[in-house]
């Protein structure tokens, strides 16, 4: 009985510990993954239609689409490039990976998109 008693009071504890540097570690390796999976292989209606539900949360979805650029010139929808260029460089930024190169390859994506 007693044993069930300190089972119980510790359990709670226990769960409520801070993950270990493994397992934070084991999470930003796979936001990262899953950063440049949505920026580099997703089709853009795709990586639109997981920004619209905000798949997953834990990503920054933030933009302010096209910043101080027309968001239809020409009759080309700008704006949901503008959305995933601002994603990559808003979660490369939180994931420590916005180097030069990093930007170099999101900056070029929006050009090709």
């Amino acid at each position: 009985m007693k044993f069930t008693a300190i089972l119980a009071t510790l359990v709670p504890a226990v769960l409520a510990l801070p993950a270990s540097d493994a397992a934070v570690t084991r999470r930003q390796t796979s936001l990262s993954a899953i950063t440049d999976q949505y920026l580099f292989s997703l089709t853009l209606p795709n990586f639109i239609s997981r920004r619209n539900a905000k798949n997953p949360a834990t990503l920054d979805w933030t933009s302010d689409g096209c910043t101080s650029s027309p968001d239809n010139p020409f009759g080309f929808p700008f704006v949901p490039a503008c959305y995933r260029h601002d994603f990559g460089y808003q979660n490369y930024r939180i994931q420590n990976r916005f180097t030069e190169s990093g930007k170099l390859s999101i900056d070029n994506n929006f050009k090709a998109e």
